[in-house]
């Protein structure tokens, strides 16, 4: 169980960009005008408050978000890598877009996966919702399930307001006797023209981090 809450913990840190669907773009193309977007350079900076669980402690650092040129083929999808550098530690993740959904694709050293999670699909209405299975080391089979919460809504972060923002929500659930039971939910807000402005995770039904945008450089 430990080394799934580090896995869940390693998503949430990992997913804080989204992607739209543009037909006439692919994601190795540098685009703007959609919900992320995929110019090289262009960098977010989120300022992230967790807690640790047990303690109640907060922890607060900051991540800078830089899109490189390099992409990537995983599983028939194009990626665009995006590269997190947060104190002397740089990680990359991978940012896809096929049929409408929005794709990170990570590897999760703490549970020694590889996670390919469609987080956002900007056609689906309100209430809309998607599952897919995730295989994560010494945990219970698993899926997550993704739903569209709120869309054109308004949100005030860090004393910022950002309009047309789509709400969704990540739900990893994992099954127990038969019925499968969320234990995280990632909260995920993402304006367009900019990507995501706030990812709020939840344990269990506490809230367990926040990682809100700072400021952002479109290219």
């Amino acid at each position: 169980m430990k080394k799934y809450i580090l896995s869940a913990i390693a998503i949430t840190t990992l997913l804080f960009s989204a992607c739209k669907k543009d037909n006439d773009n692919k994601p190795g193309d540098n685009v703007t005008g959609n919900y992320q977007p995929l110019t090289t350079g262009s960098t977010w900076s989120y300022r992230n408050e967790g807690i640790a669980l047990g303690e109640g402690e907060a922890e607060v650092d900051t991540t800078v978000n830089t899109m490189t040129a390099t992409t990537k083929v995983f599983n028939g999808k194009t990626f665009r890598e995006l590269k997190s550098v947060s104190g002397t530690e740089t990680t990359n993740s991978y940012f896809g877009i096929d049929n409408h959904f929005y794709y990170n694709h990570t590897v999760v050293d703490a549970a020694n996966a590889e996670l390919e999670l469609p987080y956002l699909n900007d056609e689906k209405a309100v209430n809309d919702s998607w599952t897919v299975p995730v295989v994560i080391e010494e945990a219970p089979e698993s899926q997550i399930k993704g739903t569209i919460v709120e869309k054109g809504i308004s949100k005030t972060i860090l004393g910022k307001t950002y309009n047309n923002i789509i709400h969704t929500k990540l739900e990893l659930q994992s099954k127990d006797e038969g019925q499968y039971v969320t234990v995280f939910t990632f909260d995920f807000y993402v304006a367009k023209n900019i990507g995501v402005v706030g990812v709020y995770t939840s344990y269990d039904g506490a809230q367990l981090s926040k990682s809100e945008l700072i400021s952002h450089n479109i290219k």
